[in-house]
């Protein structure tokens, strides 16, 4: 079973990269979302606390790692698209006028 939490943040890691790559905040606040519940799941699995082997330890770490990379970057990339936002509507209520 932890075998396949790992796999599944794997896998919710690389949807997570492409979002943030692609400025798709909705679909990185669904990815996120999800990735909080595996990690939750992970976390209140009592068998998986048992038998945790330092490969796995290393793996949640590096993805500790990850996270805070991925509020760096996405906090960064939504200040500039908030930004390019403003203007637009800026340019677009002068043109109006």
């Amino acid at each position: 079973m932890t075998h396949d939490y790992l796999q599944e943040i794997e896998s919710l890691k690389k949807k997570i990269d492409l979002a943030i790559e692609t400025s798709n905040f909705e679909s990185l606040a669904t990815l996120s979302m999800e990735l909080e519940r595996v990690v939750f799941s992970l976390v209140e699995d009592k068998q998986y606390k048992a038998t945790i082997t330092r490969k796995e330890l290393d793996a949640l770490q590096r993805l500790l790692l990850h996270v805070e990379e991925y509020q760096k970057e996405t906090s960064v990339k939504f200040k500039h698209y908030t930004l390019k936002v403003s203007q637009k509507r800026k340019m677009h209520q002068a043109y109006k006028q």
